[in-house]
């Protein structure tokens, strides 16, 4: 009796949570009320798990349970210009896309299943022979939302009311990701800038993410919270009067 007495505390602290508020009233909470035969009454398991993650290719990420989008990405390339009156070669952006916003795409390429994951919940993941199985597990593929993703070309025209979009992998003509963060080039303001009313962040070097090459950069997570901020398209900050653009570019 004493067990289950702890164990009914700890649940109601987890649900009493701000973090776990958050993630419910956000759309990624609202994956456990799909109608599509992809709710499996969990939130955490479509992007995390507490065995056999793929943390060899999701990189920093933690406890990872999505492949990584095997798409190849067109990237933005190279910004142009820097601080006024000054020739400053522009930042290029990697090869592909990297570490944090890489696990972003594993959903948002348009391609990918939302809820195709490495270890699906009540797998078990054991097996007569070798016991604990670390494999990649097999469930029911969804077909992807083309209007949620980030990865696509721009939409080329209509069909059946319906957004038609061209081919996947197009990210030259989104904002720059996985590209470093330099003050003074596109007018970039110093990593130790105070923000203001940016949601986990004080200062600007809080929203980059170091990578496997040890150099800051600008990923998906430095203007969106996956875990929910109170704010549309979880943004760190309300966009109002372009404060988040205006949070790290000095225009």
């Amino acid at each position: 009796m004493r067990k289950i007495v702890l164990r009914n505390v700890g649940l109601a602290v987890l649900l009493s949570s701000s973090l776990f508020a958050n993630i419910l009233d956000t759309p990624h909470g609202d994956i456990v009320s799909s109608s599509d035969g992809s709710d499996n009454g969990e939130i955490c398991v479509y992007c995390h798990t507490p065995h056999a993650a793929n943390n060899d290719e999701a990189g920093p990420v933690p406890l990872w349970n999505k492949p990584v989008s095997k798409i190849t990405f067109q990237m933005y390339g190279a910004t142009t210009g820097g601080v006024a009156g000054e020739t400053i070669a522009g930042t290029a952006t990697d090869a592909q896309p990297s570490d944090q916003s890489l696990a972003c795409l594993g959903c948002h390429d348009g391609v990918s299943a939302m809820n195709s994951v490495i270890n699906a919940p009540g797998s078990g993941r054991m097996n007569a022979v070798d016991g604990i199985l670390i494999g990649q597990s097999t469930p029911a593929q969804m077909p992807h939302d083309q209007t949620k993703a980030i990865g696509s070309t721009n939409a080329v025209g209509f069909e059946n009311g319906n957004i038609v979009y061209g081919e996947y992998g197009s990210l030259d003509n989104d904002h720059p990701l996985s590209i470093p963060y330099i003050a003074g080039r596109a007018s970039l303001k110093d990593i130790t800038t105070p923000l203001v009313n940016f949601f986990g962040a004080t200062r600007i070097e809080q929203l980059l993410r170091e990578g496997g090459d040890g150099v800051l950069k600008v990923q998906c997570v430095s203007c969106h919270d996956p875990h929910g901020t109170g704010n549309p398209r979880l943004l760190r900050t309300a966009n109002i009067g372009s404060s988040l653009c205006l949070g790290c570019h000095d225009k």
